[in-house]
């Protein structure tokens, strides 16, 4: 189902924090002070969102770098959103005195990945990116499925659409990390093992 504008409106940023339904699926987002829900997932989506989650973290984690997240919620710049998968680096990670994540995160992430469902306006992901990227992220990546393109989002430039033979360049944020885009598509197909067949 695409996101929906919730009956809510004239609502606070920090009323809509205090909401005790926000978290509740699907997760409610605050977009210029409008209530909307997320859109829910299909497979394409959760493979793909899965298999970026897993890649940074093999990229990231050995070393500290930082911190993978799936749709935790960002808080900043009078908006709340719950990106698909999004990255923080070590130095902007919030952690607790007993080495617990703070339960808030009020910063931008440094990576925004956002995957596109088949009923989502592709419009609203844009301007979601746009804010992200205008506002401390340093590379937001929108990829769409069902039309298998990916645009690229850095501060101060138009987004840039990859060519088919084209690699998603994880730069600044995670120098040397690059994700060709023939790979993100690949992810869509999933290879099982079924009782009794022989191994391929």
């Amino acid at each position: 189902m695409a996101s929906s504008l919730m009956a809510r409106t004239g609502v606070t940023l920090e009323q809509f924090l205090q909401m005790p339904d926000i978290e509740a699926a699907p997760g409610l987002e605050y977009l210029d002070g409008r209530i909307e829900a997320k859109a829910m997932p299909n497979p394409d989506h959760v493979l793909i969102a899965k298999r970026f989650v897993r890649r940074l973290d093999e990229f990231s984690e050995t070393d500290g770098l930082g911190v993978t997240f799936f749709e935790l919620r960002h808080t900043f710049d009078g908006r709340s959103i719950l990106p698909d998968v999004s990255f923080q680096l070590a130095e902007n990670v919030v952690v607790e005195s007993d080495g617990r994540l703070a339960r808030e995160n009020r910063s931008a992430p440094d990576i925004h990945i956002e995957v596109i469902s088949p009923d989502q306006a592709v419009q609203k992901i844009h301007a979601k990116l746009l804010h992200s990227t205008a506002n401390g992220c340093a590379l937001g990546v929108m990829v769409h499925p069902e039309k298998k393109t990916i645009d690229v989002y850095r501060p101060g430039r138009s987004p840039e659409r990859l060519t088919d033979d084209g690699a998603i360049d994880f730069a600044p944020v995670l120098p040397g990390l690059v994700v060709a885009v023939a790979e993100v598509f690949s992810w869509m197909v999933v290879r099982l093992r079924r009782p009794g067949a022989d191994p391929a």
